[in-house]
């Protein structure tokens, strides 16, 4: 199940995520985590966390303004690094395969810079 489309929803039956589980997901989700390691199922769903968060859109649009405004997350030491990682997943088709290598290369870009 490709999407070659620029926009594409990947959880169009979604009417609500259980934030306990949502948290959990990130929690949990590994260091140094090898991507062929996760089914695409999985990177969906993720996905649409982000999105339901309203963290990404289905154009895989990243919006983190109201943690950068909010001082949650330093805008000048994380944009560079969504920027990096989306320039190294830019080739990937398949949205979510494409938004959750980025997000996971966010993740290890700030493990390593902590």
């Amino acid at each position: 199940m490709r999407s070659n489309s620029e926009f594409y929803d990947p959880c169009p039956h979604t009417n609500g995520i259980d934030e306990d589980e949502a948290e959990a997901v990130f929690r949990d989700w590994p260091a140094y985590l090898s991507l062929s390691s996760v089914n695409r199922t999985h990177k969906c769903y993720v996905i649409c966390i982000f999105q339901y968060y309203n963290i990404v859109s289905t154009s895989g649009e990243i919006t983190l303004e109201k943690y950068y405004d909010s001082g949650v997350i330093d805008e000048f030491a994380v944009a560079p690094k969504i920027n990096r990682c989306r320039y190294e997943f830019r080739k990937e088709e398949d949205f979510c395969e494409r938004m959750f290598a980025v997000f996971n290369c966010l993740r290890q870009e700030l493990l390593m810079s902590s």
